[in-house]
């Protein structure tokens, strides 16, 4: 059963972090491998104010709208038809709905927590806080501005700017397995690529309990950006079998 869900990102930024990828093969399951560089595996965390979030066809009153904060590996999975399938398998989600978190666990494996989140945007000043309510793990504050110095950190893996962005641009699908790791279970995301609009972010604060809750010690930020508002179309419930199942 495929289920189709729409909303509108209104205030959304991206963050990708390198870490060795010893320290995260682990977190994911079999029939999924890392995308990976140079010894490095890739974490992508996205917070972003969803509006509107509702089943297709219903109109706008009927959604939701509520903060969501995820957790992600960039990972690829192949096909028993021979298809690599690239996308993002999701660690840890947190969402400031309870709603949000109990539908999210039973329709999709985003692995779902409430907490309270706070997004703003100020002028060319972004600011989240997270707090959670099971334990601190998802705690987390993060500041920024927008800049228009696009530039990467000296000991970055990439060449330039627009090869870490051409590498790590934001992979519209969620990758899990099933139990038995026979079936790629894929969320998709479908939105209109020519609205599709990124401009780079200057970090002043980050700081992320789930890194240390999950014993990332030598993660380093690669990318930080903000994503204009958009409308989204979520599509859950497709699969495909894996190769070698």
């Amino acid at each position: 059963m495929k289920l189709a869900m729409v909303g509108h990102l209104s205030r959304c930024i991206l963050l990708a972090y390198r870490a060795p990828v010893s320290s995260v093969i682990d977190l994911i399951p079999d029939g999924l491998e890392l995308v990976t560089r140079d010894g490095w595996a890739f974490w992508n965390i996205v917070a972003c104010r969803i509006e509107s979030m509702r089943p297709a066809g219903l109109p706008g009153p009927f959604g939701v709208s509520y903060h969501h904060v995820a957790y992600r590996l960039y990972v690829r999975a192949e096909t028993a038809g021979g298809e690599i399938v690239e996308g993002l398998y999701f660690v840890r989600s947190d969402a400031d709905k309870f709603l949000m978190s109990k539908a999210g666990n039973l329709l999709s494996d985003f692995r779902f927590h409430t907490a309270n989140i706070s997004l703003t945007v100020v002028e060319d000043r972004f600011t989240l806080d997270v707090r959670d309510s099971s334990g601190g793990a998802g705690d987390a504050h993060f500041s920024a501005r927008s800049s228009e110095d696009a530039r990467l950190s000296d000991d970055s893996c990439f060449a330039s700017f627009d090869e870490a962005a051409r590498f790590l641009k934001y992979r519209p699908l969620g990758l899990s397995c099933d139990a038995d790791r026979r079936w790629l279970k894929v969320a998709e995301v479908f939105r209109d690529e020519s609205r599709w609009d990124e401009k780079p972010l200057s970090v002043t604060d980050a700081r992320w309990s789930f890194f240390d809750h999950m014993n990332q010690r030598d993660v380093q930020l690669e990318l930080a950006t903000r994503v204009a508002p958009i409308a989204y179309r979520w599509r859950l419930g497709r699969r495909e079998r894996l190769a070698g199942a």
